[in-house]
């Protein structure tokens, strides 16, 4: 469906305001060119998917548009009009069109901005970074209403680090609208959003179609709102456009970028039936977890036996990631419960339970900051640390190189991390996890923000850690690589819903 409203043409002209040109425009970062020879137009009442592999440079075209990454030194040119006269400067666009992805996102997490939903977008209605000052009783009002439209009023006086990864995306697109843009601009949206939750998204975004120029990234070009009806592939920083034909059931008839093939629901090797009296490894024993004053997880009982692997199911908010810091030591439980490594020898510090239980979430992403090459983050997992803190020795030189070449990131290695996309620097921290070989492995939503092919990619992976022993312990929403595992455990708002064997015949067991 396409909108237009009268004042998306130009005056006394029949043709639409052209609002955004790219002409030859060339883009570097850290001395790498991620975008190169751009010509693109942006016209009012069009809405456009940006679509692309990991790497691609989708993100890197967003931040452009916005205004936030300038174009490189050269002939090219970056111009806007936004109704009054031609600028090369980005100083009206910064006020008219806002960004929300992954970086503003890990921006809140790393600084600590634990303010509450509500707050976070009265900071939009200031449009201010941050809350700073006391909003009137009818800036309060419309922030509630803002949320209320979009189904999130529940979470109004929720802290935003303490809401899942999902619940915060939607939260900041919120914020964003609370600016009143005239151009949205969502970088990979969806991406840690349950079904449900992208599907109310899709509609808010359809909604706000109709007075918003929206221009939204993706990795595949099926599942995007109705209201798109222009879409840009790039690929390897270079764009060509494809227009959209009449609409009738959305534009699923398109292509995806690259379809990954259907992973096989083959049963790890590791059957469980097969040992007797497995070794427990991990028990945890009727865990009450609270985060502040919420409890998050609710008379958890549960045991890890030597062999299997979990997928941890559930909605945005239902309490994964809480259950996976909980299994590396983060989080404890309060005084009636217990959690024990007993099989792991039960590690006497934390830093001793790390070696064992490698971690990988978007919270650890957001954190880690620290200037490093990719072959330097992965080494840096040697001692579970921000950072290189010594000298790489020689014999961990040769585990670092064989975690890079695992996760196939050999073009990449020595690169900084700061150049990489969202989706290669997850693949750089699972090599970072794996570079001490550890006996469980615990991924905080994997999948997020990976195109079709890194997906195939890690599903292969992932079985040829388990083959080598590592036990794996997955949380996602999405219905991907389930054969890998051996048990799925289905969380809703902090409670078991089922535990189910997912071997050849295997029934639910709770």
């Amino acid at each position: 469906m396409r909108h237009t409203t009268p004042e998306q043409s130009t005056p006394g002209q029949g043709t639409p305001l052209v609002v955004v040109t790219l002409n030859r425009v060339d883009v570097e970062i850290a001395g790498n060119t991620i975008l190169r020879n751009l010509n693109w137009k942006l016209q009012r009442g069009e809405h456009w998917a940006i679509v692309g592999a990991n790497g691609s440079g989708k993100t890197s075209f967003l931040k452009l548009i916005s205004g936030t990454l300038w174009p490189a030194p050269g002939n090219g040119k970056r111009r806007y009009n936004f109704g009054s006269e031609l600028q090369t400067d980005a100083v009206e666009a910064l006020r008219k069109i806002t960004l929300v992805g992954h970086e503003l996102q890990d921006h809140y997490i790393r600084l600590g901005w634990n303010f509450s939903a509500v707050e976070v977008v009265l900071s939009g209605i200031f449009r201010t970074n941050i809350p700073r000052r006391r909003a009137s009783k009818k800036e309060d009002a419309q922030a509630r209403n803002l949320l209320e439209k979009f189904h999130l009023n529940h979470l109004a006086d929720r802290h935003f680090l303490e809401l899942s990864r999902g619940e915060q995306r939607r939260v900041l697109v919120t914020r964003a609208l609370a600016f009143k843009p005239q151009i949205l601009l969502l970088d990979e949206p969806s991406a840690g959003l349950d079904h449900s939750a992208q599907k109310t998204l899709n509609d808010t975004i359809d909604d706000i179609s109709q007075y918003t120029t929206i221009i939204f990234s993706s990795h595949r070009s099926c599942g995007i709102p109705l209201c798109v009806n222009k879409m840009l592939y790039i690929e390897g920083g270079q764009i060509s456009e494809k227009k959209l034909g009449k609409q009738t059931g959305g534009i699923s008839d398109l292509p995806d970028v690259e379809s990954a093939k259907k992973i096989p629901e083959k049963i790890l090797v590791t059957d469980t039936r097969n040992i007797v009296e497995p070794e427990i490894l991990i028990e945890i024993d009727n865990a009450n977890v609270w985060i502040e004053e919420r409890k998050i997880i609710s008379g958890l009982n549960w045991r890890l036996l030597k062999g299997q692997h979990w997928y941890i199911a559930g909605a945005n908010g239902s309490g994964k990631t809480t259950f996976l810091r909980l299994l590396h030591g983060q989080l404890r439980p309060a005084l009636t419960g217990s959690i024990r490594w007993a099989g792991l020898g039960d590690p006497s510090n934390i830093w001793a339970l790390r070696r064992l239980v490698g971690w990988v979430s978007p919270e650890l992403q957001a954190d880690y900051r620290y200037a490093a090459t990719v072959q330097d983050c992965v080494a840096s997992g040697i001692d579970s640390s921000l950072g290189l803190v010594r000298p790489v020795k020689q014999k961990e030189r040769i585990l670092v190189t064989s975690a890079v070449e695992d996760l196939e990131l050999q073009q990449l290695a020595e690169r900084s991390i700061r150049t990489l996309s969202y989706g290669q620097f997850k693949r750089t921290l699972i090599a970072r996890a794996l570079v001490n070989r550890p006996k469980i492995l615990l991924l905080d939503e994997p999948w997020e923000g990976l195109d079709p092919g890194a997906i195939e990619l890690l599903g292969g992976k992932l079985q040829d850690i388990a083959e080598r022993g590592t036990q794996l312990i997955c949380t996602s929403h999405l219905d991907v690589a389930q054969g890998w595992f051996t048990h799925r455990l289905t969380l809703e708002n902090g409670h078991v819903l089922s535990v189910t064997s997912l071997q050849e015949g295997g029934q639910s067991e709770q």
